[in-house]
């Protein structure tokens, strides 16, 4: 089974922004997910790795939950949005809580950053949709996650401070 020592060190020779990653990764354990495959799956799925690179490295089940939440690069731009958001309605639950954390995540770049208004704004609009996404989702599964609820409110306290209506979850 991999380790997340093992999984940070092979992110950072893929060029992922660790500092992110372990972002993520504290995320998800402030919703009391310890499960090292998951973690684990949290930190590669930064990483642009395909499928076979993780299955060979770090086996299945860790392949499939972080390649389940990553972008095919190799489609048109219009196209790769379409069966992203279509990836990740149908990514295992393990994977939606990764994509919750990571957009929790990105939301904090957002307020903290010094971006433009315009990348800030993009940017924003991006992770809502994606939390309208996987709102039924969510919603369905919000009692499998101790944690869950605060890291959603969070998210919405940064959507609201940008002017936007908060998601319901229910």
């Amino acid at each position: 089974m991999a380790t997340l020592v093992e999984c940070e060190a092979y992110a950072r020779g893929k060029g992922a922004d660790i500092p992110f990653c372990m972002g993520v990764v504290f995320r998800l354990k402030s919703i009391g997910i310890t499960h090292e495959q998951i973690l684990c799956s949290a930190i590669l799925s930064q990483t642009k790795s395909t499928f076979d690179e993780l299955f060979e490295r770090f086996g299945r089940d860790v392949a499939v939950m972080a390649t389940s939440i990553m972008r095919d690069n190799t489609k048109p731009k219009k196209k790769q949005e379409e069966s992203y958001v279509e990836q990740i309605q149908q990514a295992p639950w393990e994977s939606v809580l990764i994509k919750l954390c990571e957009i929790s995540a990105n939301l904090k770049v957002i307020k903290e950053s010094e971006l433009s208004k315009n990348k800030r704004r993009k940017l924003l609009k991006q992770n809502i949709h994606y939390l309208n996404v996987l709102k039924k989702n969510i919603a369905e599964n919000q009692d499998k996650a101790l944690g869950l609820a605060k890291l959603l409110d969070g998210a919405n306290e940064t959507i609201m401070h940008f002017g936007h209506r908060p998601i319901k979850f229910e």
